[in-house]
C-alpha cells in the first residue's frame, strides 16, 4: 500500500493556514464543506486532504456519499481544453482564500483513496480520470490546464495515485491497463534520467521532482507483473500457492509490458529499446530491494517469451561487470535460463526448452566465459544453487549444440580466452565446481570440430553435401552426380562407391530416411510436429546425419573401451546396443544389453520396433548404435520433439579382424597376454586416457584452435 501524499512536500512553498478549518470541518455541515469545495475555497480544498484520523474517516465517507468525488472530477475533466485560470474564473485568481493550484484536487484523490480503502471508489476514480491522463501523459507538451508549472508539479502525485488505484482490486487494475498508453505512462519515467534531459533538465523538474518519486511505478509494476501471475490475491496480499502455467490472455499481458518502448514514440520514434532490456539498466542504477523487484520482473516476464536479442545480450553483458552484488549473482543465473529456454504452451507443465537462436546469441554475447567468471568470483555461493543452474544452463547449450544456430555459435567462441579462465588457480580448488569447467570447455572441443559443412575443410557427413561423394568424398560435376535409387538423398561418383556405401551402414540409414519422409522416426514415434513441413524436412535430415557422423566418430574412438567392457561384464557384444546421449554434456557414451536398453521404452509399439530393429541389425553381424538429441525442428508443447532416438549400425567388416565376435575374441586374448594396448577396468569409455579430467581430455585439435 503506498502512503499518503503530502501536500506541502510535493508543492515545496509555503500555503494559507488550513489548520482551523480543519480542527472544526468535522462539525460542519456536509453541504456547505461541498459547496466551498465547488466554490474553489482553498481551506475546504485542503482540508480534506487530510482526513486521516478515525472520526476524521468517518466525516470523509460522509462527503464520499454527498458527492465529493464528482464535485472533483468534474473540475480535473476541464484540464484539457482550458485554463486553470478559466475554471476558477478571474474574480479568484489571486486571492488566498481561493486555491492556487489543480495539485491539491489530485493530492485528495490519492490520499483518500489510501484513507479509506474503498473499491467502488477506486473504479469511480479510475473511470473518470481520462482527461487528467490524457495530460499527464504527454510528456512532449507538458501542460495541464494550459501551463507547465502545473504538469510538472502534479505528476509526482500523480505517479502516487496510481498504484493506490491499481492495488484495491483486479477490476481496478483492468480499467486502467485498458487505458491507451498507461503502461507507458507508469514505465517510461523510470528512464527520464538516462534518455529524457529535456524533462530532467527543466527547472521545474529541479524544483518538483525528487528521486524518490520513481519508487511508485516501480512498485505499481511489481503489482501489476504479480496480479497478472496470480501472486497476489483480490486483498492485495502475496499468495505462497504453487504457480500455475498462465494462460495465452496472462502471457500476452506481460509481453506487453515487456516490450513496452522506454521513451515515448514522439519524441524518438525510432527507439527500439525494450522495457525488458532496460531493466538491466534499472538493475544496475537501484538499491537492493529494488534490483530484487527488477530480477523479479524480468524472470515472470521471460517466461512469458517476452525476449529479444538486445534482452539477452544486456544479460550476459550484465553478468560480465565487475560490480556485480551477491544479489546478481543468485538472481541473474534464473534470469538467464529462463530467457534462454522456452515454455511450451499449453495446460501440460512440460519442462522449458532450450532455443537455438536464443543461445546462439548468448553464446557470441560470451556466456561460456561469463559462467566460469562468475563461479570463480563468488566462492562463498558454492551451497547455493548459482551453481546448478550454471549447469542447467550450459548442459541446455549442450543439448542443442547440434541446432545450426547454436553450433556456429560454439564455432565462433574465443578459445583462447577460455583457456586463459580455465588456467587461474583457483579454478582447481573449488571441488565439484570442476564439472562445470569440464561441460563448458568438453562442449566448446567437441562441437568446435568441423561438423559443419559450412565451416573449414568439407568431408561430407552423409550426404549433406550437395557435389561430395557420400562415400569417397570426391568432388563431384552436377551432371556426374549418381543418387541412391531409394532415399534419393546420398550421391555417388560410381557403383562401387555406392555398394561400398551400402555395406558400411547406408543399408540401414536409407531406411531411417524413408521413414522421416513418411513422418515417423525408426522407433515408430509419430513426429507430424517435427516434420510438418518439407523446409522442416530437409532441416531435420541435415541434422540427423550431422549427428550420426558425430556419434560414428565417437564410436570408432572407442572401439577399444566397447570390446573391454563388453568382455569384462561377460556379454557378447551382438546382444548390446551402444547407447550415444547428445542432450547430455559433454555426450554420454555407454554399452548396455540389448534386453535392458529395451526396458526404458514403455511404450509398446516403440519398444517392438526397437526390438525388430536389433534383432535385424544383429543377424546383418553389426552392433546398434542408438543416438538420442535435441532435434532443431522441434514444437515447443510436443512431448515427442524435446527429443529424438535414431539407431544406426557398425558393421562387423569395419574389424580388422572381419567381424565383432571376431574383434571381442581378439581383444578377450590381448587381455589375456596383459599386452599394453588393452589399460583394464581403468580404460575410460570414450577413448579417451586413464586418469585425466575432462578438460584436458576434451582438448581440440590444433587447426581447430
Amino acid at each position: 500500500m503506498m502512503s499518503a501524499v503530502s501536500v506541502m512536500s510535493i508543492n515545496n512553498r509555503p500555503r494559507r493556514d488550513y489548520s482551523p478549518y480543519l480542527s472544526k470541518i468535522t462539525s460542519l455541515p456536509i453541504e456547505t464543506v461541498l459547496e466551498d469545495i465547488r466554490d474553489f475555497k482553498s481551506d475546504a480544498s485542503f482540508a480534506v486532504t487530510e482526513l486521516k484520523q478515525p472520526h476524521q474517516k468517518v466525516y470523509l465517507g460522509k462527503l464520499v456519499e454527498g458527492g465529493i468525488y464528482p464535485i472533483i472530477l468534474e473540475h480535473l475533466k476541464r484540464c484539457e481544453d482550458e485554463t486553470f485560470a478559466d475554471v476558477l474564473g478571474e474574480e479568484r485568481v489571486g486571492h488566498d482564500e481561493f486555491i492556487e493550484s489543480p495539485l491539491v484536487w489530485v493530492v485528495f484523490l490519492a490520499n483518500s483513496l489510501n484513507y479509506l480503502q474503498d473499491r467502488d471508489i477506486s473504479i469511480e476514480i479510475a473511470e473518470n480520470i481520462d482527461p487528467l491522463f490524457k495530460c499527464i501523459r504527454d510528456d512532449m507538451t507538458r501542460e495541464l490546464f494550459g501551463e507547465q508549472k502545473f504538469w510538472y508539479e502534479t505528476y509526482p502525485t500523480f505517479l502516487a495515485m496510481v498504484p493506490n488505484l491499481v492495488t484495491k482490486s483486479r477490476e481496478t487494475m483492468d480499467i486502467l491497463l485498458q487505458k491507451q498508453k498507461l503502461l507507458d505512462m507508469i514505465i517510461q519515467p523510470l528512464f527520464w534520467q538516462m534518455y529524457r534531459p529535456d524533462i530532467m533538465t527543466d527547472q521545474l523538474a529541479v524544483k518538483y521532482f525528487s528521486p524518490h518519486m520513481f519508487t511508485a511505478p516501480m512498485h505499481t509494476l511489481y503489482y501489476i507483473v504479480a496480479r497478472i501471475c496470480n501472486q497476489i490475491n483480490d486483498e492485495g496480499q502475496q499468495t505462497h500457492n504453487i504457480p500455475e502455467r498462465l494462460n495465452k490472455d496472462e502471457m500476452k499481458q506481460l509481453s506487453e509490458i515487456g516490450y513496452k518502448a522506454i521513451v515515448s514514440e514522439a519524441y524518438d520514434p525510432k527507439c527500439d529499446i525494450t522495457f525488458m532490456a532496460g531493466l538491466l539498466d534499472l538493475i544496475k542504477l537501484h538499491d537492493p530491494t529494488s534490483k530484487q523487484i527488477w530480477y523479479y520482473m524480468l524472470n515472470e516476464m521471460g517466461t512469458s517469451g517476452c525476449v529479444d536479442n538486445r534482452v539477452i545480450n544486456r544479460a550476459v553483458c550484465h553478468g560480465s561487470k565487475s560490480t556485480l552484488d551477491h544479489i546478481d549473482a543468485t538472481k541473474l543465473p534464473h534470469v538467464l535460463f529462463v530467457l534462454l529456454h522456452k515454455v511450451p504452451p499449453g495446460d501440460k507443465l512440460l519442462p522449458p526448452l532450450p532455443d537455438d537462436a536464443r543461445y546462439a546469441v548468448a553464446i557470441d554475447a560470451g556466456l561460456l566465459q561469463m559462467s566460469m567468471d562468475m563461479i570463480l568470483r563468488f566462492e562463498s555461493l558454492y551451497d547455493n544453487d548459482l551453481y546448478r543452474r550454471f549447469l542447467s544452463i550450459i548442459e541446455g547449450a549442450n543439448s542443442i549444440a547440434f541446432h545450426p544456430k547454436t553450433q556456429k555459435a560454439i564455432a565462433r567462441v574465443d578459445k583462447a580466452e577460455l583457456r586463459r579462465i580455465l588456467s587461474k588457480p583457483q579454478l582447481h580448488s573449488l571441488g565439484r565446481r570442476n564439472e562445470l569447467c569440464d561441460k563448458i570447455f568438453g562442449t566448446i572441443a567437441f562441437f568446435s570440430k568441423d561438423i559443419a559443412p559450412s565451416q573449414g575443410p568439407k568431408p561430407n557427413f552423409g550426404g549433406v553435401l550437395e557435389t561430395v561423394c557420400s562415400s569417397c568424398s570426391k568432388e563431384l560435376e552436377k551432371d556426374a552426380i549418381k543418387r541412391c535409387g531409394q532415399c534419393k538423398k546420398r550421391i555417388y561418383c560410381s557403383r562401387e562407391c555406392q555398394a561400398n556405401d551400402w555395406k558400411n551402414g547406408h543399408k540401414k540409414e536409407c531406411k531411417l530416411m524413408l521413414q522421416q519422409d513418411a513422418d515417423t522416426d525408426v522407433t515408430g514415434h509419430a513426429n507430424s510436429g517435427i516434420l510438418g513441413s518439407e523446409k522442416k524436412k530437409l532441416k531435420l535430415q541435415k541434422q540427423t546425419v550431422q549427428v550420426l557422423a558425430a556419434a560414428k566418430e565417437m564410436f570408432i574412438e572407442s572401439t577399444p573401451a566397447v570390446l573391454l567392457h563388453a568382455n569384462l561384464n561377460d556379454w557378447d557384444i551382438l546382444d548390446c546396443v551402444v547407447d550415444i546421449n547428445f542432450c547430455e554434456s559433454p555426450p554420454s557414451f555407454e554399452l548396455k544389453l540389448a534386453a535392458d536398453f529395451l526396458d526404458n521404452f514403455t511404450k509398446q509399439s516403440v519398444h517392438d520396433n526397437l526390438k525388430r530393429y536389433i534383432e535385424e541389425t544383429r543377424a546383418d553381424g553389426a552392433l546398434t548404435i542408438n543416438v538420442m538429441f535435441n532435434p532443431a525442428t522441434g514444437q515447443p508443447g510436443d512431448k515427442e520433439a524435446t527429443f529424438l532416438n535414431v539407431q544406426i549400425n557398425m558393421p562387423g567388416n569395419c574389424m580388422k579382424q572381419g567381424s565383432w565376435p571376431a574383434a571381442q575374441k581378439s581383444m578377450l586374448e590381448g587381455m589375456k597376454e596383459d599386452e599394453p594396448d588393452w589399460q583394464g577396468p581403468g580404460h575410460i569409455f570414450a577413448g579417451f586416457a586413464p586418469g585425466k579430467s575432462l578438460m584436458d581430455r576434451w582438448v581440440p585439435p590444433r587447426d581447430a584452435m
